[in-house]
Formats: C-alpha cells, sequence, structure tokens
C-alpha cells in the first residue's frame, strides 16, 4: 500500500511540474501578443495570441484577454467580419463582458455594443459606472462602496458587489441599495481576523431583465482592498470551502448542523437516530 500511495504523489508531483512550464509560455506568449498590439504590429498579435484563445491550460481570463486584443486587431485592420466573429466568441464566454480597451475609440464601442444587443437577450444599452471604495479597511468592522451610473442610469434596475477572501474559490453577492438619485451603496462586515489579507471584489449592474448592462473590474480581473486584521478571534472559516454561485443563496440544513456538531465532539457514526440529538450533563 505504500508503494501505492509514493507512485502516485510522484504522478502527480511530475504533472504539477510539467504543467509549470506549459503556464510560463501561455504568459510568455501572451505577452508577447501585448507588445505586438502596443507596437501596433496587429497582423504579428494575431498570430501570436491565436494559440492561448485554443489552449485549454490558458485560464478563461488569458483567453478572454488574448480573444479581446485580437478582435480589436481585425477591427483595425479593417476586418469587421473576422472581428465580429471574435467579439461573439467573448460573449458566448462570458454575456457580460466589458471590454479592457482603454484607446477611447467610439467606433470600437459601438461596434462592440451593437454584437451585444445582437447577441445577447434583453440587452440593452451598456451603462458607465463609477465608485468610491475606502483605500484599506480592517477585519471585524463594515465596509461601504458607492456606486454611481455615469451613464446609461435607465438602464440599471439593480447593482451587485462581488466579494472574496483572495485565494478563495467563490465570490459572495452583496446587492447595494438604492442611495440617491442613480447612486447605490453596498454596505457589509468583515469577519475577525487575527492576520491582515487581501480582498477582491468587482461591480455588476443589471437590466430589467437580469442581464449585466455595466460593470467595474470582473470576475477574472477584480480589484484588491487591503484589509488590516482586527476584531478579536478569528471565527472558524469552514464556509471558505463553499462554492458560491453569482446570487444564489446556500442554505445548511439541521442534517448538516448535526454532522458539524457531531464531528466536532468526536462522536462516531450511528450514535444519533434520524432527526434525533441528545445531551447529556
Amino acid at each position: 500500500m505504500k508503494t501505492i500511495v509514493i507512485a502516485v504523489v510522484l504522478i502527480f508531483g511530475a504533472a504539477a511540474v510539467a504543467d509549470t512550464p506549459r503556464a510560463a509560455a501561455i504568459a510568455a506568449r501572451l505577452s508577447a501578443g501585448e507588445k505586438e498590439y502596443a507596437d501596433q504590429d496587429y497582423a504579428a498579435a494575431i498570430k501570436t495570441l491565436m494559440p492561448v484563445t485554443r489552449d485549454p491550460a490558458a485560464t478563461r481570463a488569458q483567453r478572454l484577454h488574448a480573444l479581446e486584443l485580437i478582435a480589436l486587431a481585425q477591427f483595425i485592420r479593417r476586418d469587421e467580419a473576422a472581428a465580429r466573429d471574435t467579439f461573439e466568441r467573448i460573449l458566448d464566454i462570458d454575456p457580460g463582458y466589458q471590454l479592457r480597451d482603454d484607446s477611447g475609440s467610439p467606433r470600437i464601442r459601438e461596434f462592440f455594443e451593437q454584437i451585444k444587443r445582437d447577441l445577447v437577450p434583453g440587452y440593452g444599452a451598456a451603462a458607465e459606472l463609477d465608485h468610491a471604495a475606502p483605500s484599506s479597511a480592517t477585519a471585524g468592522r463594515k465596509v461601504e462602496l458607492d456606486v454611481r451610473a455615469v451613464r446609461g442610469a435607465p438602464q440599471v434596475t439593480d447593482v451587485i458587489v462581488y466579494v472574496r477572501r483572495r485565494g478563495e474559490l467563490g465570490y459572495r453577492a452583496i446587492a447595494a441599495a438604492p442611495h440617491g438619485d442613480a447612486r447605490w451603496r453596498a454596505t457589509w462586515s468583515l469577519d475577525p481576523s487575527r492576520t491582515a489579507y487581501e480582498l477582491d471584489y468587482y461591480v455588476e449592474a443589471r437590466g430589467p431583465a437580469g442581464e449585466a448592462t455595466g460593470r467595474i473590474a470582473s470576475p477574472e480581473d477584480p480589484l484588491p482592498l487591503h484589509v488590516a486584521a482586527g476584531g478579536g478571534a478569528e471565527r472558524d472559516r469552514w464556509y471558505t470551502r463553499w462554492y458560491v454561485v453569482a446570487g444564489a443563496a446556500v442554505v445548511v440544513g439541521g442534517a448538516t448542523t448535526a454532522a458539524i456538531f457531531a464531528a466536532k465532539s468526536g462522536a462516531g457514526p450511528g450514535t444519533l437516530s434520524p432527526g434525533t440529538i441528545t445531551l447529556s450533563p
């Protein structure tokens, strides 16, 4: 049995080592494509970045970033049919995708928005959001984040702030409450922590049909918020093992609570009849 365990560890260890050069190669290719795009060598950028979009080892964020640069390069080269196909691939992956392009070109924005209207059911005009967040926060205390729709406010019916402690797999969804004309405020409390950590967050505006009409940052490229230690003893953070789905609430039933109680008390399996917990002094 020991031999089998060692073999398994060696196999997985070799796979992890093998994956590291591949991940580095993808990052290097993406960086090279970014430089070629910045140098206005658009044909070379398309050729360099295309393999990233097809590589199963590339992350979702890497694929989306590569696809956007390819689409922009195609549009600049006046190949609008190819640019449209590439933008459609982006929206197939993320219907709420917001362009990272900072050129300010109204032609690019209008082209992308039209594709989005054609492809995403219920999508209207995009909303442009701005927000005010503290530069840092303290564990165990409240955080407030104000969001303002500087354009397209009539298209916004809800604003959601998604937060997670860096390293966690899922985001927690926090609904922002209306706070004046075209403004919303999200307020939540941070769990106590003995150590400082980084909080990741992004903001999403939604329209009448629940469609994403605007974003600040994204799930793949969130904004950071430094959280200082505070609030006394840190709580048992068993909840961080859950996958938190955007907009969904997870309810823990009585059976799960009983299982946690049994695990912490050291009780063995089968000591309780179903649905019954007996406490003795």
